[in-house]
C-alpha cells in the first residue's frame, strides 16, 4: 500500500504541470490509468515516463485544444527558441567575458560601454529567458496584450542591438553580437507571424470576449 501511495504521489506531482481545467475533468481517470499500467512493485515514476507526461502537459498549456493558425504555432515555437538563444547568449558572454575585456582595453574610448553591455547581458539574460517563455505561453492562449508586449520587447531589443553596434561591439565582442543577432532575428520573425492576418483573426475573438 505504501509503495502504491508513493507512486501515486509522484504521478500527482507531475500531473500538476497540466492545465487546471483539464485536471478538473480528467485527473482521476488519468491517474487510475497510470497506476494500472505501472509495473508490479514500481515505487517511482521512470525518467522517460516523467518526461513524456511533462512534455504533454507543457504542450497542452502552450497549445490548447482550440484551433489556432499555423502562424501562431510557429511564433510560439520561435519564442521558445528565443529563450534557448538567450541561454546560449548568456553562456557565450560568460565564457568570453575576460577575452572581451582584454580586447576592449585596446580602445579606451569604448571600453566602458562594451563592458557595460557585457554585464547587462549577464544580468538581463535570466529575465529575458523568463519573458520569452511567458510570452510564448500568453501568445499561445491568444492573449492580445501579449502580442503588443511582444512587439514592444522587440523594439527594445532592436534599440539594444543598435546601441551595441554604435559602440563597435562587433569588433570587441563578435561572439556576443552573433548571439544577439540570432535573438533579434528570432524576435523579428515571431513578431511578424503574430501580426499576420490569420493571427489577427485568432486574437480578435478573444479580445472581443474580454
Amino acid at each position: 500500500m505504501s509503495e502504491m501511495t508513493a507512486l501515486e504521489r509522484g504521478y500527482r506531482r507531475i500531473l500538476a504541470c497540466y492545465p487546471r481545467s483539464f485536471l478538473r475533468e480528467n485527473a482521476d481517470e488519468l491517474l487510475a490509468v497510470l497506476l494500472d499500467t505501472a509495473a508490479e512493485g514500481q515505487t517511482r515514476v521512470g525518467l522517460a515516463e516523467a518526461w513524456d507526461l511533462v512534455r504533454s502537459g507543457v504542450r497542452m498549456r502552450l497549445w490548447p485544444a482550440a484551433p489556432r493558425p499555423r502562424a501562431v504555432r510557429a511564433a510560439v515555437t520561435l519564442m521558445l527558441a528565443g529563450a534557448a538563444a538567450e541561454l546560449a547568449a548568456l553562456i557565450t558572454v560568460a565564457v568570453s567575458f575576460w577575452a572581451v575585456r582584454a580586447a576592449a582595453a585596446r580602445y579606451p574610448a569604448t571600453m566602458d560601454a562594451v563592458l557595460v553591455h557585457q554585464v547587462a547581458v549577464l544580468a538581463g539574460a535570466p529575465l529575458a529567458i523568463g519573458l520569452w517563455l511567458w510570452l510564448a505561453w500568453a501568445n499561445g492562449k491568444g492573449e492580445d496584450w501579449a502580442r503588443m508586449l511582444s512587439a514592444a520587447c522587440f523594439g527594445l531589443l532592436t534599440l539594444s542591438v543598435l546601441a551595441a553596434l554604435a559602440q563597435h561591439a562587433e569588433a570587441d565582442a563578435p561572439a556576443t553580437m552573433i548571439a544577439a543577432a540570432a535573438v533579434w532575428a528570432i524576435g523579428l520573425a515571431s513578431v511578424i507571424l503574430i501580426f499576420t492576418p490569420a493571427a489577427c483573426r485568432y486574437y480578435g475573438p478573444r479580445l472581443a470576449q474580454q
